[in-house]
């Protein structure tokens, strides 16, 4: 093996093997132990569900997250553009024929 591959083989040893009392008395030992106790404080186990709170958040986990996911956001999309866009156009457009007025501008 080259020394290269023996160098990226070293990393890969977890913190609990790799601790100062198994290196001996290496020169590394004093900042390997700071690395083994930030791995130490760090919270194991999954971590708690968040709640979500923003009308964003409630609705990407109803629609998009887990078993549940479906495409209705498809058809919500098409509602909300032909929404928008009819507002648009009765704005720039049709509001000037309610009044009755034949003539187009």
């Amino acid at each position: 093996m080259s020394y290269i591959v023996k160098r990226q083989l070293s990393t890969l040893i977890p913190p609990k093997i790799a601790s100062a009392s198994n290196l001996g008395a290496a020169p590394g030992a004093k900042r390997l132990a700071s690395v083994v106790d930030f791995y130490k404080a760090l919270p194991r186990g999954t971590p708690a569900k968040h709640k979500p709170t923003t009308f964003i958040e409630r609705y990407s986990a109803k629609y998009f997250e887990g078993d549940n996911a479906s495409g209705l956001p498809l058809i919500h999309l098409t509602i909300a553009l032909f929404l928008v866009g009819y507002t648009l156009d009765y704005q720039f457009h049709l509001k000037h024929h309610k009044k009755g007025s034949e003539e187009h501008h």
